[in-house]
């Protein structure tokens, strides 16, 4: 076998210089380049400094540097509750109790071990009185607790639960609705 030296020294004079102007002239583009060396596009003209006019009637107020954050649309009709916990999350597990019920606090529990176990947002909302009822009935039609329901902004119920369920369930249909932790 012939060494690599042998073959890099047949290679014209004329090619290499090609190269060797074509990588200088790169480089030379490179460093002249707006930007790359923090010039900018402007003109050589001397500039004037501009002084900023002030609309406000104080003059001791500062602008404000916070952004609004973007605002959350939610469906009308949403239990309080719930539009409270969308529109901080998006989306939420929402466990239907009767206050007196015994052992509705067992599956509240296990439902709010699920949500976050999801990374989804969670809200237990007591049916036990005629307005919340009412108010979740006009949502979520006919549903008797306990029960989950899974939802997603703007409001969609992703998924209804009946009965009790445990955390691994509610992990799993809120991880699906797109909670992610």
């Amino acid at each position: 076998m012939k060494p690599l030296a042998a073959s890099v020294a047949r290679v014209p004079r004329v090619a290499l210089l090609g190269i060797v102007a074509l990588v200088a002239a790169f480089a030379f583009l490179m460093v002249v380049r707006v930007g790359v060396l923090g010039g900018s596009t402007q003109s050589s003209a001397p500039s004037v400094p501009v002084q900023p006019v002030r609309t406000s009637a104080s003059p001791t107020s500062t602008p404000s540097t916070s952004f609004a954050k973007p605002q959350v649309v939610l469906l009308p009709g949403l239990p309080a509750g719930v539009a409270r916990a969308l529109r901080v999350d998006k989306v939420v597990v929402v466990s239907l109790y009767v206050g007196q019920a015994a052992g509705d606090r067992t599956w509240v529990r296990e439902a709010s071990d699920g949500a976050r176990a999801a990374g989804a947002g969670f809200a237990a909302v007591n049916v036990g009185s005629d307005r919340t009822a009412v108010a979740v009935g006009s949502f979520a039609g006919p549903v008797s607790p306990p029960a989950v329901l899974v939802v997603k902004r703007p409001g969609k119920i992703v998924s209804q639960i009946s009965g009790p369920v445990d955390s691994a369930v509610v992990r799993q249909a809120a991880h699906n609705a797109g909670a992610r932790r």
